[in-house]
């Protein structure tokens, strides 16, 4: 286990990667974040990695980009295979759907690079398989496996007791942890360990582990985490890549009396209610978080008999296409407020939200850390 300072230059960076790749990049983009700049080179070297940034600052990028340059080479060279070369984990079916739509962005914005330069055209496929997935869905990957393969713990461990499918990723190249800070310290957590090792103890040769994290301490035990033990009981070797940031806070905690012990509580939530409807109407979009399924309902239910309109509820038990329409519509804009459990808390591109409410105590600080930052 060692920590790498070491940050590389844009022309150093670009250097590695295939040309399509860094025309791309260079047009899209004028620098790297810092993450970037210091664990792309560690990847392209396929080296284990924890990068620990916070939000916003490219850390899936920072992990997809030498696996979309190692594809690129494999499809210029007509060695890009029918199977699975990477498995990107999300603890979350928003997020992996979200990854999805961020990925297959750049990689049709390569193909009109790749036409307008006169370069091969590489045909690199992204799929999703979660609770979600169609059962058509599911016969067409198996036919036609995407490359790149975003799921969830739960999906991958069914993956694994499926005899046909399984057999396309037992030679997986590149695994992605992503949020690792949310799900290691559970028995979520677990369970996807376990998955993890059995997905190893299938494939043919070790693959490279990439996790990524907001902010965290201490790294080392996540990092342990992410690697496990090889053969001999020996943690696995993992390079530890902390970026922050300071970050200014507009921050307040605000009680609807002055003495609640003196009020009923009837009376306590209906100030509450009425408080938190003068803040989203005085915002143009809001996120509230609850602590459950049902406290979001209530809450949304409340605001909707104070006259508030426009305002939608975000949770796991919600149907694929509720959820997604909300997270679009949330995305471009068009919704007052959304009131979440704990399905928009992690990296998911929610678009320009103006004010971000806690409703109670987050379950960790993590959490809250995790909510303010949206």
């Amino acid at each position: 286990m060692q920590r790498s300072d070491k940050s590389y230059s844009k022309d150093e960076v670009m250097s590695l990667m295939q040309p399509l790749v860094s025309t791309w990049f260079n047009e899209r983009f004028d620098t790297l974040t810092d993450p970037q700049s210091r664990a792309i080179p560690v990847i392209h070297q396929r080296e284990n990695v924890l990068v620990s940034s916070p939000t916003g600052s490219g850390k899936t990028l920072t992990a997809f980009m030498s696996i979309i340059n190692e594809l690129t080479r494999y499809a210029n060279e007509g060695s890009l295979e029918e199977r699975v070369y990477c498995i990107y984990i999300s603890p979350l079916k928003a997020l992996a759907n979200d990854v999805n739509r961020n990925l297959n962005t750049p990689l049709a914005e390569m193909r009109e690079v790749a036409e307008r330069h006169g370069l091969k055209v590489p045909d690199i496929r992204v799929g999703v398989r979660s609770g979600d997935t169609s059962q058509y869905e599911r016969q067409k990957m198996l036919k036609h496996p995407p490359h790149i393969l975003i799921t969830t713990p739960e999906s991958l461990a069914l993956i694994l007791e499926a005899p046909r499918f399984k057999e396309k990723l037992d030679r997986i190249e590149w695994l992605i942890l992503d949020e690792i800070h949310d799900i290691c310290d559970s028995k979520r957590g677990a369970f996807l360990s376990l998955t993890v090792e059995r997905l190893q103890h299938h494939c043919s040769k070790e693959f490279t582990r990439i996790g990524l994290s907001a902010t965290l301490a201490p790294i080392e035990a996540v990092a342990g985490y992410l690697v496990g033990c090889n053969n001999r009981g020996e943690i696995r070797d993992v390079t530890l890549i902390e970026s922050s940031s300071k970050k200014t806070l507009d921050l307040k905690v605000i009680c609807p009396t002055d003495d609640m012990t003196r009020l009923s509580s009837d009376i306590v939530n209906s100030m509450m209610y009425d408080t938190l409807k003068e803040l989203i109407e005085e915002h143009d979009t809001t996120l509230v978080f609850t602590n459950t399924r049902s406290g979001a309902e209530s809450v949304v239910y409340k605001l909707k008999e104070r006259g508030l309109e426009n305002i939608e509820v975000h949770h796991s038990s919600l149907g694929k296409e509720i959820r997604l329409d909300v997270e679009e519509r949330l995305k471009r804009g068009e919704i007052k407020c959304v009131v979440s459990s704990t399905s928009l808390e992690l990296g998911i591109d929610i678009g320009s939200v103006d004010l971000v409410c806690q409703i109670g105590s987050p379950k960790s600080v993590a959490k809250g850390l995790q909510r303010i930052g949206r």
